[in-house]
């Protein structure tokens, strides 16, 4: 249920996110979203003084105030923007921020203004989906809190730091009640840890997430690590929550809790070693601009929104199993299995033009077998009809390259 993904640059025209398999009937809660990206967005001296005003507008998948089942697209625009701040860092990466990794990955296509793609500014549309999330759970009897760990001891520590031309990191605490016990499983496909963390570890700059007592587990023997098990109003509970309310990737009844833990802002004033990457020599920057002392401040609602919709995609879906609704989920699978084909085929063309030009056969026996072998093993119980499928889709792929 609820895939989503984000699109747009921090300098670009606008950010925004589309959201498929959105449940049909949900309420478009529009004070709630504005509610939360108003926690998002900056405040105080601590935080950037780029000043956004991150309306919503709705583009598909809405009418009269409800979700029609479509896909549901939402940009935000950008209006405060100030590219020339990053003109001096074309051709020299700040360090620990994605410029570097972002240039390599794209062949140095890509937008560095403000981080582009990998800026914290797509966590504006992150909680505007998160936000339609947290009323889809809300229907269920199911709420997503997130609070800032020690936020006064915090503020004093971004405050000292930003006088000093620097930034700290910092920790969000995020706890989900009104899950039902047996949710997920001990497979990577289900487990509940495993999905949450997947969606938090999107949001820029955070480096560790932990359920209950996470990294103090390693501390602790059994005897103190362990949660001991109670009945409580006729249902079992447990005594403590230091697992976090997942036991083998399963809820166990208890609330889910997880700390998500912020790198400190790699943009800071203080001078930094870096490369000048035209000429591969090294060099020192300061970086300019309009930066967050403290990442962590505003990072509760995209926290909720990334948790939110992590545990849309682990609920069942409570949607009638007609012919009718089934076949339409149906005809949205194929929709995007024919979009990955064509991208497939693309790649397969681009792979025949360089065997080409090194003179290098289409049909590798040897490769194909490596292929056949490792995508049986994505789905073991289902290896024959994946390897049959392979062999036609490598088939396929011989025919484009060719």
């Amino acid at each position: 249920m609820m895939e989503y993904t984000l699109f747009g640059e921090s300098h670009g025209p606008a950010v925004g996110v589309l959201l498929t398999n959105v449940p049909a009937g949900l309420p478009v809660d529009g004070p709630f979203i504005r509610e939360q990206l108003l926690r998002r967005m900056a405040r105080d001296g601590l935080t950037t003084a780029r000043r956004e005003a991150d309306e919503v507008q709705l583009l598909s998948g809405v009418y009269q105030g409800k979700t029609t089942g479509d896909p549901l697209a939402a940009v935000i625009w950008n209006k405060d923007v100030r590219s020339a701040d990053y003109e001096a860092l074309a051709h020299t990466p700040r360090p620990s921020h994605g410029d570097y990794a972002a240039a390599v990955r794209a062949h140095g296509c890509n937008d560095p203004r403000g981080g582009g793609h990998t800026s914290g500014r797509l966590t504006a549309p992150l909680t505007a989906a998160g936000a339609l999330a947290l009323t889809c759970l809300a229907e269920r009897g199911i709420a997503v809190r997130a609070e800032i760990v020690d936020e006064d001891g915090l503020r004093a520590r971004a405050a000292e730091a930003r006088r000093e031309g620097d930034s700290v990191g910092g920790v969000i605490r995020c706890t989900v009640t009104g899950l039902p016990a047996g949710l997920g499983g001990p497979d990577w496909r289900d487990n509940v840890e495993s999905e949450i963390a997947r969606h938090v570890f999107a949001i820029p700059a955070v480096k560790a997430v932990g359920f209950g007592a996470g990294q103090d587990f390693a501390a602790l023997r059994g005897s103190e690590a362990n949660d001991p098990f109670t009945v409580s109003d006729g249902a079992v509970r447990t005594v403590t929550n230091r697992s976090g309310g997942v036991n083998a990737g399963i809820t166990n009844g208890m609330d889910v809790v997880f700390d998500v833990t912020f790198r400190p802002t790699p943009s800071i004033a203080k001078p930094q070693q870096t490369v000048e990457l035209t000429t591969m020599t090294p060099a020192t920057i300061t970086v300019a601009g309009r930066h967050d002392s403290c990442v962590a401040l505003r990072a509760a609602p995209a926290v909720e929104a990334a948790a939110a919709l992590a545990l849309c995609r682990l609920l069942p879906d409570t949607a009638e199993d007609t012919l009718p609704a089934l076949r339409q989920r149906l005809d949205e699978l194929d929709a995007e299995l024919t979009a990955l084909f064509a991208r497939r085929q693309a790649l397969a063309r681009r792979i025949g033009g360089v065997k080409r030009e090194q003179g290098l056969p289409v049909c590798d026996p040897e490769r194909e077998r490596q292929v056949l072998a490792s995508r049986g093993d994505l789905l073991p119980e289902r290896r024959r009809q994946v390897e049959r499928l392979f062999a036609l889709l490598m088939e396929l792929s011989r025919e484009a390259q060719t």
